[in-house]
């Protein structure tokens, strides 16, 4: 088995979308380390990045509670509930770490019968273009 991929420092991603379809539309790459996945944290919704033999490298819960992205929440407009705003149009930002050999970028959420279903992604090329690496 080969060793673990290390990651060589963290990407900022801006992700976009809603319950349907999330797109990373940005990248930021910084040099410090990821922070990791706070302690305790759990989602249903996950950013899952593999390598091009489709190994995992990492899988990164994605804190989306401040959106209406729960099925019964769908098509229900932006809804003001106290000082807080909730809508279905997701923006937000999410720090991961940065393998140079990340091939895929794949965002899941957990469907009503616990299965795993895929709502976007991106390839990795494509996130290194975003955050100005290149290939």
């Amino acid at each position: 088995m080969p060793p673990a991929a290390i990651a060589d420092g963290h990407y900022v991603l801006v992700v976009e979308g809603n319950r349907s379809a999330l797109a990373i539309t940005h990248a930021a790459r910084k040099a410090d380390p990821w922070a990791g996945v706070p302690t305790g944290f759990h989602s249903d919704w996950r950013l899952a990045i593999r390598d091009a033999a489709n190994a995992l490298l990492a899988e990164v819960p994605l804190d989306l509670s401040a959106f209406a992205v729960g099925a019964a929440e769908q098509g229900q407009g932006t809804r003001v509930e106290g000082c807080t705003v909730r809508e279905e149009r997701v923006g937000m930002l999410v720090s991961v770490p940065a393998f140079a050999t990340a091939a895929s970028y794949t965002f899941t959420r957990s469907s009503a019968v616990g299965a795993r279903v895929e709502v976007g992604g991106a390839d990795g090329d494509a996130v290194r273009m975003l955050a100005g690496g290149g290939r």
